[in-house]
């Protein structure tokens, strides 16, 4: 299936769920016009103070701080399975990386993967909603091009170094083919550490690949942090 028919059968199924369940503000929930994710009061309210910071060797892309008003959107997203908020953070996401030409560079979308234990737990991957709804506003396809290979320890009860090497060697390639040599715009849901996002990334640059990295949240590191 093409990405320009995946994308049409996407729109559609978003359509009709925004006819059975009308669109709410990602943050407040008040009922909003159909294709906003925002209303004007949060619009206006909420903090975004973009940055753009290198996780090791990887450029990267931060839409907000981890305040406790986009914690809620993200918590929202990751565990309560909140379209609104998943499609809100995608666009913000894409909105940043269009204005500041890095779309431009993109020829695939990958999500950072999880784990199949924790996949099959919370039954659904967050990250790849992210990014099929970024492909959708974008025309870009995403691939599950890298897959997790071993369980780690969760992650927020780590120290930066122990975090690295938790993560390290647990990461391999799953798509080689349909990603080898392009530049790979890389996406999560929140960096603390940057750790994930420089193991995948390096990952796929062994794979011969150009990697940018895109969050919705960064958390500025404190030692006990227990941001995942």
């Amino acid at each position: 299936m093409t990405t320009k028919t995946k994308n049409k059968l996407y729109g559609i199924g978003n359509a009709l769920l925004s006819e059975l369940f009308p669109d709410r503000c990602a943050i407040c929930d008040k009922l909003l016009d159909s294709g906003k994710c925002i209303c004007d009061d949060c619009n206006d309210s909420s903090s975004r103070k973009p940055q753009k910071f290198y996780s090791g060797r990887t450029l990267c892309y931060s839409v907000c701080e981890y305040s406790d008003v986009n914690k809620k959107i993200v918590l929202g997203a990751k565990k309560g399975r909140d379209f609104y908020k998943l499609s809100f953070m995608a666009t913000e996401i894409y909105e940043l990386l269009k204005n500041n030409g890095v779309m431009d560079e993109i020829e695939v979308i990958v999500p950072a993967p999880m784990s199949l234990a924790k996949r099959l737990k919370k039954g659904f991957n967050h990250t790849e909603k992210l990014t099929r709804h970024i492909s959708y506003l974008s025309g870009i396809d995403t691939v599950k091009a890298v897959k997790k290979i071993r369980e780690t320890r969760e992650q927020k009860t780590l120290s930066r170094e122990e975090r690295m090497k938790n993560l390290k060697g647990s990461f391999a390639m799953s798509e080689r083919r349909a990603v080898s040599g392009k530049t790979v715009l890389l996406v999560d849901d929140v960096t603390t550490t940057g750790s994930t996002l420089s193991e995948v990334a390096e990952v796929l640059r062994k794979a011969g690949n150009e990697v940018i990295c895109a969050v919705f949240a960064r958390t500025p590191y404190k030692e006990n942090d227990t941001t995942e």
